[in-house]
């Protein structure tokens, strides 16, 4: 854990910078440990260049299907991680057009190959936004949420009668039933 996440966490604690250095002090200890136990085996990787898939099939050939796990993952991820940008940037354009965020799901979900085939600028904007809101709009139109400005609907206003001024003995009659 970074100083930083403690900090956050820690954050209105009255003697929270004591505690975050003993947090990163036996941390410390606990890295400076696992070195020392560990440097026979790190004194083994010295000198192999695992880049070269000859050096790690010399070495040891369950290393070579970590690695290659590990690239598979790593590739993984970063295919993951550009397909968060790209829906990412395909909803902000879906809410610009008017969808709600449930349909825009529903549509980027629908439209996988679409999104997938955006093109990201550096800013994370999508460069080819006409060609990608285009179908969608014809395709979609339903999904679009309009509102309208303007202001509230007066209804009919009451009309009032004219009315006698009421006596005491009109008063009783109304109630009792007996209207005049």
């Amino acid at each position: 854990m970074k100083r930083a996440e403690l900090e956050a966490k820690l954050q209105g604690i009255e003697n929270a910078k004591e505690i975050i250095d003993f947090v990163m002090s036996e941390n410390g200890k606990d890295i400076e440990t696992l070195k020392a136990t560990h440097k026979n085996e790190l004194a083994k990787f010295e000198g192999i260049d695992i880049s070269k898939i000859e050096d790690l099939k010399k070495f040891d050939p369950k290393i070579l299907t970590e690695v290659e796990e590990l690239r598979k993952f790593k590739t993984e991820t970063e295919t993951a991680q550009v397909r968060a940008k790209k829906e990412s940037a395909a909803m902000k354009i879906l809410s610009e057009k008017g969808y709600n965020e449930k349909a825009a799901k529903l549509i980027l979900k629908a439209e996988r190959e679409s999104v997938d085939g955006l093109e990201l600028d550096e800013a994370g904007a999508i460069k080819n936004s006409e060609k990608f809101i285009e179908p969608i709009s014809k395709n979609y139109a339903d999904f679009v949420t309009r509102t309208e400005n303007g202001g509230a609907q007066a209804g009919t206003p009451p009309t009032t009668a004219p009315q006698k001024p009421m006596t005491l003995a009109s008063a009783v009659a109304e109630k009792l039933g007996a209207a005049k």
